[in-house]
């Protein structure tokens, strides 16, 4: 019996121990776990800031003096940016003292790390404000505020490219669909907001689309790869066109109550017939002065007159 007894009281001990170990065991290994994660985050957060690091913003240099500075977020590196185009190299001291006699520094020349050469032959990064660089498929921008505030981007000058696979994307606005990469060629058809459309190339600020039997360009700031963004804009313009017509109707019903008036001699005669009421313009966003007119008229109708 004693040895039985002595037996209990023993296993109660190592119970008792294990008891008061295990404790310390898990705190151990949630301590361990607890720096294994830290470690990961900071691994993580150093590599985010490798990524951001990879393409700092663009200095953009004139005799070795940097005059603006481009906010990079096209995920490029670029490493030396300076006014003046590659071509326009070769051009006479004389002519370059000229342009800049004018105040203008016309031209500039992106030179990536990976030995790439891109050219912005028209900007003039003296005049933007806010300017950010961005990229697009292959192609480079520059985003910027004018003079008037308005929002406007600088293409770089290159070839067009075909892709190797098609894609879909979706008409923000109503736009026309251009022969060629450019606001002056003919407008082969309307694309209509909310439409989906087949793009098969692109050239700076273009994309070469697909539309049943029609292939053309539309300026890319037409399109977007977010169908999202696409029903919203028609949300938008459905309400807006709402609203138009809702005070076409208003002002046809005051027409039509002073032209009452007027037959009652109580005031002067007011307009007749079908007149316009808004006219909203669309521009092609190509830089070319391109677009047309959405014009509602008294009786609720609707046309378009391009410019």
């Amino acid at each position: 019996m004693k040895r039985q007894a002595v037996k209990a009281m023993l296993g109660l001990a190592v119970v008792s121990v294990l008891g008061m170990t295990a404790p310390a065991v898990s705190a151990a290994e949630t301590e361990t776990e607890t720096e294994t994660v830290s470690t990961e985050l900071e691994t993580e957060t150093e590599e985010t800031e490798a990524e951001t690091e990879a393409a700092p913003d663009v200095e953009v240099k004139k005799d070795g003096e940097t005059i603006v500075t481009l906010k990079n977020e096209s995920g490029y590196v670029v490493k030396e940016a300076v006014v003046g185009a590659a071509e326009e190299e070769t051009e006479t001291a004389e002519n370059e003292t000229e342009a800049e006699s004018e105040g203008i520094v016309t031209g500039l020349t992106l030179t990536g790390e990976d030995g790439e050469v891109h050219v912005f032959a028209d900007a003039d990064v003296t005049a933007m404000t806010d300017p950010v660089l961005v990229k697009d498929n292959v192609f480079l921008y520059i985003e910027y505020k004018n003079a008037e505030g308005k929002d406007k981007e600088a293409a770089e000058t290159a070839d067009e490219v075909e892709f190797d696979k098609e894609v879909t994307m979706y008409v923000v606005n109503d736009v026309y669909v251009r022969a060629e990469a450019n606001g002056d060629s003919e407008a082969l058809a309307v694309a209509s907001l909310g439409q989906e459309v087949t793009v098969t190339g692109a050239a700076p600020k273009w994309y070469k689309v697909v539309m049943g039997e029609t292939t053309g360009y539309i300026a890319r700031s037409f399109l977007s790869k977010d169908k999202e963004s696409a029903d919203a804009a028609v949300k938008a313009e459905e309400a807006a066109q709402a609203q138009a017509a809702a005070e076409a109707q208003a002002a046809a019903a005051a027409a039509q109550q002073a032209a009452s008036q007027a037959s009652s001699g109580q005031s002067a005669a007011a307009p007749q017939g079908k007149y316009e009421v808004s006219r909203q313009a669309y521009d092609d966003c190509d830089g070319s002065g391109h677009g047309y007119y959405e014009i509602i008229y008294s009786d609720g109708s609707t046309a378009r007159e391009e410019y």
